[in-house]
């Protein structure tokens, strides 16, 4: 069943007021619901509420909650990614692919290698709306947070010590992700990965002076994209719910 992400709480589940344009033409032009048909809405408040269209107008559609659904599909932790910015289409697989595994926070970082520096308004856009289409494709109740870039030294600086702090290292030879993570009762992970050409020496001391766990994914060389894909995949497997 389709669903859709509302940007605010539901305050009258009995009289849903949907004024966005975009879902509105989803709704009326695309999948051609008409009064009657049902979906799934979910909000802010990760809310989730099978609901039947009850009214069609210009320029709102209103529909009334069937049931209310508990469904639990989050993870048993918070994992936030602090990922170095990469060229257009690899961030945004990262994005797309970092929601669907359950990812809480997504935090753009510039680190050495980096190619690209910033990020437009109009990237930042197009960014939010492939977080919330991936939240509705998978299930997901909560629309992982996209923070503002940070610089790597300040991003590191602010991290909490309280939490498990991770960075991906290439030449890492001891701390393999799948072991560091056994029998441990993390509550949250920050997980640090680089961009293309992976974080330099100077960075990875940096991170370690901070307490921050360098490891290692395997013997390949992973692309960044998909470095951040498989550490994420692997947490997410062991803390699975």
């Amino acid at each position: 069943m389709y669903r859709f992400y509302l940007s605010k709480k539901i305050e009258d589940p009995q009289q849903i007021i949907i004024n966005n344009k975009e879902i509105i033409k989803k709704i009326t032009k695309v999948l051609r619901k008409s009064v009657g048909d049902t979906f799934i809405l979910f909000d802010d408040q990760a809310e989730e509420y099978e609901v039947k269209l009850t009214e069609i107008k210009k320029d709102q559609i209103i529909c009334q909650a069937i049931s209310r659904n508990f469904i639990d599909r989050e993870l048993a932790l918070e994992i936030n990614l602090y990922q170095s910015l990469l060229k257009k289409d690899k961030f945004e697989l990262v994005l797309q692919k970092a929601t669907e595994i359950g990812v809480k926070k997504i935090i753009p970082i510039i680190s050495e290698n980096c190619i690209v520096k910033d990020l437009s308004k109009t990237k930042i856009s197009r960014y939010e709306k492939i977080l919330t289409e991936a939240t509705m494709q998978s299930g997901g109740k909560i629309t992982p947070e996209l923070n503002q870039v940070l610089d790597f030294e300040k991003a590191i600086a602010e991290l909490n010590t309280e939490d498990f702090n991770l960075i991906a290292h290439e030449r890492e030879q001891d701390n393999k992700l799948i072991n560091i993570l056994q029998n441990n009762n993390f509550k949250k992970i920050n997980l640090f990965i680089g961009p293309e050409g992976g974080f330099s020496e100077q960075e990875i001391n940096l991170a370690q002076r901070y307490s921050v766990l360098s490891f290692s994914l395997g013997k390949r060389i992973l692309r960044a994209e998909t470095a951040a894909l498989v550490a994420c995949g692997t947490i997410s497997q062991i803390f699975i719910n």
